[in-house]
């Protein structure tokens, strides 16, 4: 490719906020996830690129690349964002990457060991512990911590509690029931009402939990697990705050950027 390449893992709002600003930053960016993703921030985030081929957030866009179809020489910087599906093996011996990041924004269990298999690995959020799994990790809880860069140790546990907003938590979620297909002709940014249904999940119908606009939804077409979130509203009614890099990703991404330079 000729400059440097970051492997970004994970499509949802956090991964290509930290993928746009690699980009942004000169490096060739390749933003992988596994088929069919089912992140509901879509408007904050390249996810329709695995459904429509392409997805544009703040001006730069994504374009789908099938694993079996990449040549590195060919997707450079100047080529945009490349969204593909994970094969990280294949992609680190192919684009002999510099960075890998694993954004995939994992709640709870182990972090998979990366580090080696890149000259930086960093990973964002619970799990990852410094010098163990990653070379660094970018804390991710709401706070003033957030998007601080960690050389050793760990980020903080997940607590299980969302951001609220106009006095709502974890209330504003739809978790699936089951795995299966998610299918919906519902748009991210749609005004709703409690009730109503949006979306099936494997033939069940998925309706939202309160009265507001729709800020993440699954696409149509996802392939859902059991657990996973499908729906997310905002009770707030604050469509335009569907759209876009949010406020937290930003600073994870800029975490990112920082931890480039290594520890002081």
């Amino acid at each position: 490719m000729g400059e440097p390449v970051a492997l970004v893992l994970g499509c949802g709002d956090v991964g290509s906020a930290v993928a746009l600003a690699l980009w942004r930053g000169g490096f060739a960016t390749v933003l992988a996830d596994r088929a069919r993703p089912a992140h509901i921030r879509r408007g904050m985030a390249f996810t329709d690129a695995w459904f429509a081929g392409s997805a544009t957030l703040d001006g730069v866009t994504a374009g789908f690349v099938a694993p079996d179809r990449f040549d590195a020489a060919g997707h450079g910087h100047a080529a945009g964002i490349v969204a593909s599906e994970i094969d990280v093996d294949g992609f680190l011996h192919r684009i002999g990457a510099e960075l890998l990041v694993d954004a995939r924004m994992r709640k709870r269990g182990p972090a998979p060991r990366l580090r080696g298999l890149a000259p930086l690995t960093i990973g964002a959020g619970p799990g990852f512990v410094a010098t163990e799994h990653v070379d660094a990790v970018i804390e991710t809880a709401w706070g003033a911590a957030l998007g601080s860069v960690r050389f050793d140790g760990a980020a903080t546990e997940y607590d299980g509690k969302p951001r609220e907003i106009a006095g709502h938590g974890r209330d504003r979620y739809l978790d699936a029931a089951r795995g299966g297909v998610f299918r919906t002709a519902a748009q991210i940014g749609q005004r709703v009402v409690a009730g109503e249904v949006v979306g099936t999940l494997d033939g069940m119908p998925c309706a939202v939990p309160l009265d507001g606009v729709l800020r993440g939804l699954s696409a149509d077409g996802a392939m859902v697990r059991a657990g996973k979130k499908v729906i997310e509203v905002d009770p707030a009614g604050d469509s335009a705050g569907c759209f876009g890099i949010s406020p937290r990703a930003a600073r994870i991404a800029q975490g990112v950027l920082a931890a480039l330079d290594g520890p002081h």
